[in-house]
């Protein structure tokens, strides 16, 4: 089947793409427990030493709501995440608990070695404009 490259849907593209890159990084944070959607919000919330909400990690991370709260829950129920109150009632502080900085920085080994193994599998120019097609596709947003 020939497809012409002008018929082929950008978004289904991205999400194919998205689902690749996702399992690869799954399979290298595994041994450690997590998933690369955890791994993000540990890495995003390490980023925060006062605290973050949980709709900084959503803007952040551009995730829906759900996707922070599915990532959220089983990392604060084991103690990697701690919650106290924000500046009004409705908002909570999040911050990484002592268990939960280490996890990160043991997430941080498989981490580094999927980032080498996809930049060496790009190539300098091809991870570069990887880069660069995230930042203007996530700017469509805006």
């Amino acid at each position: 089947m020939d497809i012409k490259k002008s018929d082929i849907c950008l978004g289904h593209s991205l999400r194919r793409a998205d689902r690749v890159m996702s399992q690869l990084y799954n399979e290298y944070l595994a041994p450690v427990g997590l998933r690369i959607t955890q791994f993000s919000v540990l890495r995003v919330i390490s980023m925060f030493k006062d605290g973050i909400t949980a709709s900084q990690i959503q803007e952040g991370l551009v995730m829906d709501q759900t996707t922070v709260s599915r990532a959220l829950k089983p990392l604060i129920r084991d103690g990697f995440i701690s919650v106290a109150q924000g500046a009004n009632k409705r908002e909570k502080l999040l911050k990484l608990t002592e268990s939960g900085e280490a996890l990160y920085a043991e997430a941080l080994v498989p981490w580094k070695k999927a980032q080498k193994v996809f930049k060496q599998k790009l190539g300098a120019t091809q991870t570069d404009n990887l880069i660069e097609l995230s930042r203007q596709v996530v700017a469509l947003k805006n």
